[in-house]
């Protein structure tokens, strides 16, 4: 047997051992188990069984990292291991099939909600047992939050930095509106909470915010920016942040401190992001930024439905992913296993319309 020939039976032996694992999902679920390395994009309509390929996804890279998606021999693989993966499954057989299987707390899989990252994480603990409690399976707003517990006093807070409800925030914007003489109705505090939301979203600080308002000589905006800044102000005398705040503070502190950035994207071997047609700005550079070490970046989206626009979603992240990353590879996940075949064709007809 040629060299090549070895190669090529290895590696088909290799992949056959691991797919038998996963033998109960469809084919397009089984590819993007399956795709272990670079980008990745999956999409993926509601009932198509994502949830179930993240979990399956991150099984596959504890049991056997990126045997799957690898052209690589070990060193020191003979024929007596060949012959040992292609008579198929066995202990023996997949534990040559993994290589350089991941620790899981170099998986990160951020989702939007805490019952989608409570479900996550219980689905795999039942598939691979208490390592899943080491996956950092989370929201958002939790992965910003232990970022910051780490490191927030290189932004000025204390590690203990306490974080204020919609409610506490409405507080102290009004005793701002108070401190500055404002009429509420003239400023109302949700929508000034709104307003610092955009601006945060876009990475805008209270200094920049004032600065070019006072520049653009608009008395409203020079009002606004006031109101933004004395707000920051409070909540830092506080050593407190907001809900925007969590991540507004988290990617400044990845995007100034070259130390700690570089922390998490060796840190981080594989980035999976749920639902990224409804990311913001700041999620969209948060995602990016963790994956920047081997972007191992893999994200889950209909391309085709996006609900929180009102909260600064934006639908270009998804549509642009493939410009982002030129070798990206996209699979779409068809097959519905919640919705009736009536519903199905009513959806379609609706979203055919769609530009």
């Amino acid at each position: 047997m040629t060299e090549f020939e070895f190669e090529k039976r290895y590696i088909a032996a290799r992949r056959k051992v691991i797919e038998a694992d996963f033998a109960h999902l469809n084919p397009q679920q089984r590819q993007a188990v399956l795709t272990t390395e670079g980008p990745l994009l999956l999409l993926a309509g509601a009932g198509s069984g994502k949830t179930t390929v993240l979990i399956n996804r991150i099984a596959n890279l504890l049991r056997y990292g990126r045997g799957s998606d690898s052209f690589e021999i070990p060193e020191g693989a003979g024929e007596r291991e060949l012959e040992i993966l292609e008579k198929g499954s066995s202990p023996e057989a997949r534990r040559l099939a993994a290589l350089e299987p991941v620790e899981p707390w170099r998986i990160i899989a951020i989702t939007f909600t805490n019952k989608a990252a409570d479900e996550l994480k219980e689905r795999l603990m039942r598939i691979i047992g208490p390592e899943a409690e080491d996956v950092w399976a989370m929201t958002f707003h939790s992965a910003c939050v232990r970022i910051l517990r780490r490191d927030a006093e290189r932004l000025g807070f204390r590690k203990s930095f306490t974080i204020y409800d919609t409610s506490d925030s409405l507080s102290v914007i009004k005793r701002v509106l108070k401190e500055l003489n404002l009429d509420e109705k003239s400023f109302p505090p949700q929508s000034m909470l709104g307003q610092m939301g955009k601006a945060k979203d876009m990475l805008v600080s209270p200094e920049e915010y004032l600065e070019k308002a006072r520049a653009s000589g608009d008395i409203r905006r020079i009002k606004m920016g006031e109101i933004y800044s004395a707000y920051a102000r409070r909540l830092r005398e506080a050593n407190a942040m907001d809900f925007d705040d969590l991540i507004y503070y988290a990617v400044r502190l990845l995007m100034e401190n070259e130390d700690i950035r570089s922390y998490y994207q060796r840190r981080f071997r594989y980035v999976l992001i749920d639902e990224y047609q409804d990311t913001n700005n700041l999620q969209y550079l948060l995602a990016s930024i963790l994956a920047g070490g081997y972007e191992n970046i893999c994200v889950v989206g209909d391309d085709d439905q996006s609900i929180y626009r009102f909260r600064g979603a934006t639908i270009e992240n998804i549509l642009n992913f493939e410009k982002q990353y030129e070798n990206a590879k996209v699979i779409r996940l068809e097959q519905n296993y919640r919705s009736t075949g009536h519903i199905l064709e009513a959806a379609n007809a609706v979203i055919s319309n769609n530009k």
